[in-house]
């Protein structure tokens, strides 16, 4: 059984037998996309544009891993790199059995901290990043015991050798490339006139609802509304719920108002200790007082 190793950028092993490598997030950019294609083949054309966002992506390869319906867990890394880390930190590429992403290869539990030979990496937003080395920390950390994971099977391969193979072999190899280029030109005509068009119904989308042309700025104000529309629910219910006190109590609701994720209410002051126990049953009762002929009771959403 293969023994397995962080590879970090500063690390020096001696090793002389085959292991599995499982790469630092400091060799990586990972990050989570919701993309409406279920073609394997589609998805490697489509993946480099949404990192183009963040970075230059000239010298990168990608992977990805489906985690639900269109949405992926993507990864960027440049295979020069992982090689000059894997010279550096002394170990001969004949050894290096698989290669692996640490990000898929732990649980991430959100806001946790990590900790491997005193380089920490926290989970922040689903995603495992390197916590630079001058920021200090105070929290307690999780050590992370490399040689004892399972790795999963999602994993990378690094040309490692070369096969010599005969003219008539090469001429055959050649031929089926041609055919499976031209197959591969036509499916990317076809694609791309999806994604033209793709681009253009977005285009639109933003113009009609005047939105920004960033898809983070986007996300951003849709998150916005997103919290909004989940305040109004919470206060929805809670009117549902308090009106249908009446269903097992005889009083009468005389004024209803919010604010401050706060619910003030006006009943007509009888059955008092009924209304504050059904009340009490969901949400948690901030004053009860009785106001002339009223009950006033505030509650917490």
């Amino acid at each position: 059984m293969s023994k397995n190793i962080l590879l970090q950028k500063k690390n020096n092993y001696q090793i002389n037998e085959d292991v599995n490598i499982i790469l630092s997030p400091e060799l990586y950019s990972a990050r989570i996309f919701d993309i409406p294609i279920d073609s394997a083949k589609e998805l490697k054309l489509v993946i480099p544009n949404f990192f183009e966002e963040y970075f230059n992506i000239d010298g990168y390869s990608f992977y990805h891993i489906k985690l639900d319906h269109h949405k992926y867990l993507c990864f960027a890394y440049k295979q020069s790199e992982i090689l000059e880390i894997l010279k550096q930190s002394n170990i001969d590429l004949k050894f290096v059995k698989n290669l692996y992403f640490l990000q898929n290869e732990i649980e991430c539990q959100e806001n946790e901290l990590y900790e491997y030979e005193d380089i920490k990496y926290i989970c922040s937003e689903n995603i495992i990043v390197k916590i630079p080395s001058n920021i200090p920390i105070n929290q307690k950390a999780k050590k992370l015991e490399i040689e004892n994971i399972s790795l999963s099977k999602h994993n990378i391969f690094l040309n490692k050798s070369s096969k010599y193979i005969d003219n008539k072999t090469a001429y055959i190899i050649s031929f089926i490339f041609i055919i499976f280029a031209l197959f591969n030109f036509y499916k990317m005509s076809v694609l791309n006139e999806q994604i033209d068009k793709y681009d253009k119904n977005l285009d639109d989308l933003k113009k009609q609802y005047k939105l920004p042309s960033s898809m983070i700025q986007t996300k951003s104000i849709i998150n916005e509304y997103q919290e909004i529309e989940n305040t109004n629910k919470e206060y929805r219910d809670a009117f549902e719920y308090v009106l249908n006190y009446k269903h097992s109590i005889n009083t009468q609701l005389k004024n209803i108002e919010y604010k401050n994720n706060k619910i003030l209410l006006s009943f007509e002051n009888k059955n008092k200790q009924q209304l504050e126990n059904y009340i009490k049953k969901r949400y948690k009762i901030l004053s009860s007082r009785v106001v002339g002929k009223n009950l006033s009771i505030e509650v917490k959403i």
